[in-house]
């Protein structure tokens, strides 16, 4: 089978390597990475400690890498913006947070939004009915903001039922201005099929991340779980927009190492998918 196209571009999420920006993009520099992610929240990159100079000379020093910064990643932590009491405060962080990735030359801020509940009636009903609420009046803000914002926002998906998301979007969010980093590996451990995930979100997916995992269990070493990340990347190279696919780790191990080796996977996958 031939390779896929380049319009899948791979990348790292540098945080996982738990080391400081400067150090991070030295330790990749051998790896030739082609983007790159970061925690807008880290404390040499909060959004309100970092002015415009500093601003400029970080979107310099990455862009001399070679890789484009294709995220900025904001968790807000706690409930997210499921919580109605401190949505107003969590939406002006991820303004924040836009402001800065914007500023970088980011091309998306991901948001961990938090968990979108079902339907449904019975017990919970009142609080599913509340955090329901919440989550689509920040989803119309969210929307706001990257309507208006060079960077985008997209939507951390794999907390839920990926056709649940795909429909609570279309309700919140029908002009289809919200895109999704795609979770191939949080779908796999809650028993969805990545594939059909990516099928019901793929009017949206412009990220991926590529994190490892088994079935009902917790992450594998890249490579070594269950999800199929050749077919994964075969259905993302389908898209009609390109995608940025950055592998992430958060097991106790070698992490340069282990991003190295995940790099290195997705790399000859992209070239031979059934290999």
């Amino acid at each position: 089978m031939a390779g896929i196209t380049c319009a899948v571009r791979l990348g790292l999420w540098l945080d996982d390597l738990g080391l400081d920006i400067r150090a991070a993009l030295k330790a990749v520099a051998p790896i030739q990475p082609e983007a790159v992610g970061l925690d807008a929240f880290r404390p040499e990159l909060s959004p309100r400690a970092l002015g415009q100079t500093a601003r400029r000379d970080l979107a310099r020093l990455i862009k001399t890498t070679g890789a484009a910064l294709a995220a900025l990643y904001a968790d807000l932590g706690g409930r997210r913006l499921a919580d109605a009491a401190a949505l107003d405060a969590n939406l002006g962080r991820v303004r924040e947070a836009l402001q800065l990735a914007s500023d970088l030359g980011a091309a998306h801020l991901v948001v961990q939004v938090g968990y979108v509940p079902p339907l449904q009636s019975g017990a919970g009903e009142q609080a599913d009915a509340a955090a329901r609420a919440a989550l689509a009046e920040a989803a119309r803000a969210l929307r706001d903001m990257s309507a208006s914002s060079r960077a985008r926002v997209a939507w951390a998906g794999g907390n839920e039922a990926p056709e649940a998301l795909a429909e609570f979007l279309r309700t919140v969010d029908s002009s289809g201005i919200l895109d999704v980093d795609l979770n191939p590996g949080a779908y796999v451990m809650r028993g969805h099929d990545p594939l059909k995930a990516l099928q019901s979100l793929s009017s949206r997916v412009a990220l991926a991340r590529a994190v490892d995992y088994y079935r009902g269990g917790g992450e594998a070493p890249f490579g070594r779980g269950d999800v199929p990340w050749g077919e994964v990347l075969v259905g993302l190279s389908t898209l009609s927009r390109p995608v940025q696919v950055l592998a992430g780790c958060a097991l106790a191990c070698d992490r340069p190492a282990a991003l190295e080796r995940a790099y290195g996977r997705l790399a000859a996958l992209r070239q031979n998918p059934m290999g």
